[in-house]
C-alpha cells in the first residue's frame, strides 16, 4: 500500500502528526517516480491541500520537510521547485533566504520573550510542574539522534514546559500560536548533514537544556536566564553569520 492510499485512510485520524509523515512520503513518491521531474515547480498550497485532502498547516509542514532534506528549493517570489540535485548540498547551504531570515527573526523574538519565561519559572514553578518539565526533558534524551523531527517536537515540548513553569498562561500561548515558525527554526538547527556533527549537536543541546532545568528546580532566577539566553543566542549567531556569509 502506498503512502498516498495510507493518507487516505488515516485522514480522519486528526493526528497532524503522522498526516505530515503521510504526506512527506506521498511527495517524496511523487519525486521518485518523476511525478514531479527536477526543476519543475511544485502544485501551490491549495492544490496540494486539495489533492491530499490535509490542512494548509500539514502541507506547510511537509514541504518545510522537503527543503531541510534537500528535495525542495524555494525561489522567492516565484515558488518552490523539485530540486536538480537533491541530497549534494552541504552544511545550510541548501536553505533558502526567505526561510533563514524568517528563522532568525522567530529566534531574536524567542530570546526576548523566553529569556523572561526562564527567569519566572524559576521563581514561581510548582513541583506539578516542575515534575511535568523532568519528564518532558528524560523524554527528549531517548528520542533517535538521525530523527530530526522528533529530536525538534521534543526540543518545543521542552521549552513550551518551561512556559508552563513560569504560571504565566500567555507565555506558552505565544510559543503555541508561534508553533509553525519554532519547529521549522528548530528543525533547520537539527538537520546537521553529518551524522557524527548530528549526535555532537544533540548532546550539546540536551546539555543546555538540562542547564535550565537544573536553574529552574534550583529557583536560581538569574542563572536560568542566562541559561536561556546562553542556549538561544548560540542558534541566533550561527544564523547571524549565514545570513552575513550570503552577503559577500
Amino acid at each position: 500500500m502506498d503512502a498516498e492510499t495510507l493518507l487516505k485512510n488515516a485522514s480522519s485520524s486528526g493526528k497532524r502528526r503522522s498526516l505530515t509523515e503521510l504526506v512527506i512520503q506521498a511527495l517524496n513518491d511523487k519525486i521518485d517516480r518523476g511525478d514531479y521531474p527536477p526543476g519543475s515547480k511544485m502544485p501551490t498550497e491549495p492544490e496540494l491541500c486539495s489533492e491530499f485532502g490535509v490542512s494548509r498547516t500539514v502541507i506547510r509542514e511537509a514541504v518545510a520537510s522537503l527543503k531541510l532534506g534537500r528535495r525542495l528549493i524555494a525561489r522567492h517570489g516565484v515558488g518552490v521547485f523539485v530540486a536538480e540535485a537533491p541530497g549534494h548540498s552541504e552544511g545550510t547551504a541548501f536553505i533558502d533566504s526567505t526561510t533563514l531570515n524568517n528563522s532568525m527573526h522567530v529566534l531574536e523574538l524567542r530570546t526576548g520573550v523566553e529569556t523572561e519565561c526562564a527567569a519566572y519559572a524559576a521563581q514561581r514553578r510548582s513541583e506539578a510542574h516542575l515534575r511535568a518539565l523532568k519528564e518532558v526533558y528524560a523524554r527528549m534524551e531517548i528520542v533517535a539522534v538521525d530523527d530530526d523531527a522528533e529530536c525538534a517536537r521534543a526540543d518545543f515540548e521542552f521549552h513550551l514546559a518551561v512556559a508552563t513553569c513560569s504560571e504565566n498562561p500567555h507565555f506558552a500561548s505565544i510559543l503555541r500560536s508561534m508553533g509553525q515558525e519554532i519547529i521549522i527554526d528548530l528543525r533547520l538547527k537539527h538537520a546537521k548533514a553529518n551524522p557524527k556533527e548530528r549526535r555532537t549537536y544533540i548532546r550539546r543541546i540536551q546539555r543546555e537544556h538540562g542547564d535550565i532545568l537544573a536553574a529552574i528546580e534550583q529557583q536560581d532566577v538569574t542563572a536560568a536566564r542566562r541559561a536561556m539566553r546562553r542556549h538561544l543566542n548560540e542558534s541566533l549567531e550561527r544564523y547571524h553569520n549565514l545570513t552575513s556569509s550570503r552577503a559577500e
